[in-house]
């Protein structure tokens, strides 16, 4: 692939820098680096479009053309809701510490790049075939939240017309306080045709399993029945995509990486992220010697399949260590002598949940991310909702400076990634798990419960089966519908 020139400046925004500091630099990624996004993508789907509704073919594997719109006044628009700030936080250990906020511009709280993504290439299917789609999108809440942004912030710049992308957001009882109130909810043909549906269940992950179970009983005859064409959403390439640009800011805003490696920490679920970024950093680098990122990914108890899989080549939990109750305390702690330190230390519970937005056990990644992991010199940990709690008032300190606020009472803390990912890297740079004589942590969502209210629990959709999701989108998609 050839690497596309910048299609817009960033900069460092700030005062003038002391000396040993560095001004905060901002970008808008995908807009400086739109042709590359789009080669990507298109890289990715070179197949053509799936099957048209109702031509006998698997219309559960439909997938758009891997094509997204040119670049032009109203697509800068869109896109103006992605951007990223890089922030230095201070030294700790010896080790220099960045902050990659990729939700920086003014609008991009709750978008995610990969949702626009999505977004924009469904709306260039609607543009080349005249035909509707439909996004069906299981998710923990965070994508679902996204792609209802997304979709809102097409219909306002004219990307997309309101009859012709529709999104239908799947979600579990547990994560409907993340989707945020907005038109999509309020405006009754809005919320008909891009219905919040929730599941209940004790697995969260069966969100997917519903989705696949729909797909495979009824999308054929809801596709010819309404005309429009169902796409399920899958660990869509967007993601990745998207993630690769992280490549460029940092060649942009960090220059190349030291010799010793510069290590990148996330919280993950699947890897879509670190996959992406090693695809950038190939495109990315100068020079055929430049350092790869080393990765550091960021686990929860409950969801630590990556991790169980690095180290024992498994996601099975039988290769998590064993625990000791202490009734007095109410706490869980590993034995002493030799505590593993990839896992908690001492935990609430050994199989807790901090973040419910990570709900995949056993990704179908894991061998590909651990592959990379091995490779660029990463590593994985664990961290328990405990460890986040007890550096809680410390890690509300030093983002504060760096534009990050997050709320004095962590119940009020809607998203748990960015703290799991700090803890995670601390811990490990405490542990002796990180050389590297720089981190950088990427912040991909943050809000306070207060930002933005939920979806009121009476505008949302339910279904626990294949047969009552049926019903809803029927309702959704055939305009013939009523309003409720």
């Amino acid at each position: 692939m050839t690497l596309t020139a910048r299609t817009g400046p960033a900069t460092r925004t700030g005062p003038a820098e002391p000396p040993g500091e560095t001004a905060p630099w901002e970008g808008r990624p995908l807009t400086d680096h739109w042709e590359t996004v789009r080669a990507l993508v298109r890289s990715a789907h070179s197949r053509p479009a799936g099957p048209a509704p109702g031509d006998g073919r698997d219309p559960a594997g439909f997938a758009p053309h891997g094509e997204l719109p040119s670049l032009d006044g109203p697509l800068r628009g869109y896109l103006a809701a992605a951007g990223t700030r890089v922030t230095r936080l201070p030294d700790h250990r010896g080790v220099r510490w960045q902050l990659f906020d990729h939700c920086a511009a003014p609008e991009g709280r709750t978008v995610q790049d990969g949702a626009l993504l999505l977004v924009a290439r469904a709306a260039q299917h609607t543009r080349r075939t005249g035909r509707r789609i439909a996004l069906l999108a299981p998710s923990s809440g965070n994508l679902a939240n996204a792609l209802r942004d997304a979709l809102l912030r097409a219909h306002r710049y004219g990307l997309a017309h309101p009859d012709q992308v529709r999104v239908i957001a799947l979600v579990p009882a547990a994560s409907r306080h993340k989707v945020a109130d907005s038109a999509l909810a309020r405006h009754p043909e809005l919320r008909r045709r891009n219905p919040l549906v929730v599941q209940h269940g004790a697995d969260p992950g069966s969100v997917h399993e519903l989705a696949a179970a729909y797909c495979r009983a009824h999308v054929r005859a809801l596709c010819t029945g309404t005309g429009t064409a169902l796409w399920y959403v899958r660990d869509p390439v967007e993601h990745r995509a998207a993630a690769a640009l992280r490549a460029f800011v940092e060649r942009d805003a960090l220059g190349a990486a030291p010799a010793a490696g510069r290590v990148h920490a996330q919280a993950a679920d699947t890897g879509s992220g670190l996959l992406g970024h090693r695809a950038g950093s190939a495109l990315a680098a100068g020079a055929a010697d430049a350092a790869e990122p080393r990765p550091l990914l960021v686990q929860q108890p409950r969801t630590c399949g990556l991790v169980l899989h690095l180290l024992t080549g498994s996601c099975s939990r039988e290769g998590a260590p064993r625990y000791r109750y202490d009734a007095a305390r109410r706490l869980h702690h590993q034995p002493p002598g030799s505590p593993d330190p990839h896992f908690p230390r001492t935990a609430h519970h050994p199989e807790e949940v901090v973040e419910p937005a990570f709900f995949t056990r056993a990704p179908g990644t894991a061998p590909e991310v651990s592959a990379l992991l091995r490779a660029q010199g990463g590593t994985g940990i664990v961290v328990s909702r405990y460890e986040c709690l007890a550096r809680y008032p410390s890690l509300r300190a030093l983002l504060g400076p760096a534009g990050v606020a997050l709320p004095a009472d962590p119940a009020r803390l809607a998203d748990w990634s960015l703290v799991m990912t700090l803890t995670g890297a601390l811990n490990a740079a405490e542990r002796g798990l990180l050389t590297a004589p720089e981190v950088v942590v990427h912040r991909t969502a943050a809000h306070s419960a207060a930002d933005r209210t939920p979806v009121p629990g009476a505008l949302a959709r339910y279904a626990d089966s294949a047969d009552e999701l049926h019903a809803v989108l029927t309702g959704a998609l055939d305009d013939r519908g009523r309003s409720r």
